[in-house]
């Protein structure tokens, strides 16, 4: 064999082993490949059970008739309507709203995509003030606030600066943007007075408040967009984008996010724990204030409906929900004008789980239904506040002539 030979054997001999080592890392590439799709596949089909499994229940589509449950007593307060929000001063007795035009709700009515700024009589919204002990309510004039100014409440809360002394802070949807409006009153008093209005960057698409001092709070944004189509993506793919608000005259910044509509809010008396409905998500944020007013969550609860307003009972440590079972019946019939509809209601109890003080895998807190109503009574539900003093539930509703429900305290609750 000549060198020339043996070179040629030796360079064949190479070229066959590269070919061969090629061969076995496209076959190992296409294995990876082919494992990586199949893993994507894989989580994607997972994601989207589960994306499909939450809607369904949530939306209640193959729900069936609702069965109203724990009614029986509750009687509707006459003339009131869209009293979306409810929160009582236990010392006095006295339960503060805010109550709209159910009708005009259809039109304009920004957390709903609602935006036709001509509604008729869409923006006289009425700030109440019911007596619980006596069953009687006065309208009260907001002293100091321009007459020409819309008022379209939606969610409030109260800071006590003394037992007989409040701040009450409201949300407000003007048409020249969603604001809060900040109003003091001193129990006994005929009158509300306006003492300013708070617009800030970060407050974009106010939902509910909790207030924490004369001039600070904590505000949920229930969107992103407020309109658009990103705002349906947003909604109908019920994507993580919302937020809470920490608000002073000092500083604003977002303080807990990643949350499917942040809705409602409510918060512990001491405002050590702080609530947040996650309304598209149908679940609840339960979560912990730091010194520097981060919230850092303890607990995520998963839930059945589409949940608006916590509210918290001081008397128990309890948290009652409410919300919408049949949430694209409320759609359909905001949709059709001049037309009453019934939006079947929910009200469950969220109670600390004893079992997990001495079990760290028990559930930190347990679900209790207290009360459900087909529609005809309480329509479109979105708050529930107990009076234990006067055994008295009043429940408020956002898009009914049936502004304000009252109820007997349910038994176990």
């Amino acid at each position: 064999m000549t060198t020339s030979d043996s070179s040629k054997q030796k360079t064949t001999k190479n070229a066959t082993k590269t070919s061969s080592n090629s061969g076995a890392k496209a076959g190992t590439w296409k294995k990876d490949v082919l494992k990586g799709g199949v893993a994507v596949i894989a989580l994607t089909a997972a994601l989207s059970y589960n994306f499909v499994k939450h809607a369904v229940t949530d939306l209640g589509l193959f729900l069936g008739p609702v069965q109203s449950f724990n009614t029986a007593g509750c009687e509707v307060v006459q003339g009131l309507e869209a009293c979306e929000d409810v929160h009582i001063h236990h010392a006095s007795g006295l339960a503060f709203t805010t109550c709209g035009n159910a009708e005009a709700r259809k039109s304009w009515y920004p957390p709903m995509n609602h935006h036709n700024a001509s509604t008729e009589g869409g923006f006289e919204d009425k700030f109440v003030i019911y007596d619980i002990a006596s069953g009687k309510y006065d309208v009260k004039e907001l002293v100091g606030l321009p007459a020409d100014t819309d008022r379209v409440f939606h969610g409030l809360d109260i800071f006590e600066r003394s037992p007989t002394e409040l701040t009450i802070f409201a949300v407000n949807h003007r048409r020249t943007g969603s604001v809060i409006e900040v109003l003091e009153y001193k129990i006994g008093d005929k009158n509300v007075y306006y003492k300013e209005t708070i617009k800030h960057d970060l407050i974009r698409t106010p939902n509910d408040i909790v207030a924490l001092g004369p001039r600070s709070f904590y505000v949920s944004n229930d969107h992103l967009y407020s309109v658009g189509a990103w705002r349906l993506i947003e909604e109908n793919l019920r994507r993580p984008w919302s937020n809470v608000i920490y608000y002073s005259p000092e500083t604003a910044f977002v303080a807990f996010d990643h949350v499917i509509s942040a809705n409602g809010m409510t918060a512990t008396t001491d405002r050590s724990l702080v609530y947040v409905s996650a309304c598209h998500g149908g679940a609840i944020h339960v979560l912990k204030p730091k010194e520097d007013h981060t919230l850092v969550e303890q607990d995520h609860i998963k839930l059945d409906f589409y949940n608006d307003n916590p509210s918290f009972d001081p008397a128990t440590g309890d948290v009652l929900i409410t919300g919408h079972v049949k949430p694209l019946t409320m759609v359909a019939g905001l949709s059709v004008p001049n037309e009453t509809f019934n939006g079947p209601s929910k009200i469950m109890k969220l109670a600390k789980n004893p079992l997990a003080e001495t079990d760290k895998k028990a559930a930190k807190h347990v679900l209790e239904t207290v009360l459900v109503d087909d529609g005809h009574l309480i329509s479109t539900g979105t708050v529930a506040a107990i009076d234990r003093k006067r055994d008295v539930m009043l429940v408020g509703t956002a898009f009914s002539d049936r502004g304000l429900v009252r109820c007997p305290v349910p038994k176990g609750v």
